[in-house]
């Protein structure tokens, strides 16, 4: 089962303020690694399907829609894909790592795969005119990212300490 950890840490202010962290991944056994390595991207995987069973209504019936959503779309896909091959080895579906990657497009952006994802599904889904998988993008893409996002710094924050913090510092999301 996941758990939330308990951690304490000093404001500015210097009192102790207790709050807790999203999961601790290192507690998860091999079969919930599995699980969540499967699961992650299938929630990326459902409205690309559901996209291409369902009925389209390209660009909502405006043509100029059609060709600013592949092109949004093709902006993510690159982005995506630029990111992945700049992570290298220390791509992974659950954060943790033993090294800072700030090469290639990490130089600007933390989180690129995830920008990368949100704008292509988001200009696939404008493209196809699909109301129901904008909002798919919107009510669990979105959090998910973010979750996601604020997981993995967590993690990082722990295991690289004021490196990352550094890094954090200088980069945009």
């Amino acid at each position: 089962m996941l758990s939330l950890r308990r951690a304490s840490f000093l404001p500015s202010r210097g009192a102790p303020v207790e709050k807790f962290s999203m999961i601790d991944f290192k507690s998860l056994n091999s079969n919930q690694r599995l699980v969540l390595n499967i699961l992650v991207p299938m929630l990326y995987l459902f409205p690309l399907v559901f996209a291409y069973m369902g009925p389209k209504n390209f660009g909502f019936g405006y043509r100029g829609l059609v060709y600013a959503g592949l092109s949004v779309g093709a902006v993510g896909v690159l982005l995506w894909m630029v990111a992945m091959w700049s992570l290298g080895s220390s791509l992974a579906v659950l954060p943790g790592t033993d090294q800072l990657v700030t090469k290639g497009v990490y130089r600007v952006f933390r989180h690129p795969v995830y920008i990368g994802i949100v704008l292509t599904l988001t200009g696939l889904f404008v493209a196809c005119g699909s109301v129901p998988c904008l909002v798919y993008v919107f009510v669990v893409v979105i959090p998910l990212n973010i979750f996601r996002a604020k997981a993995e710094e967590e993690v990082l924050l722990q295991q690289l300490g004021p490196a990352y913090q550094q890094y954090k510092d200088s980069t945009l999301c």
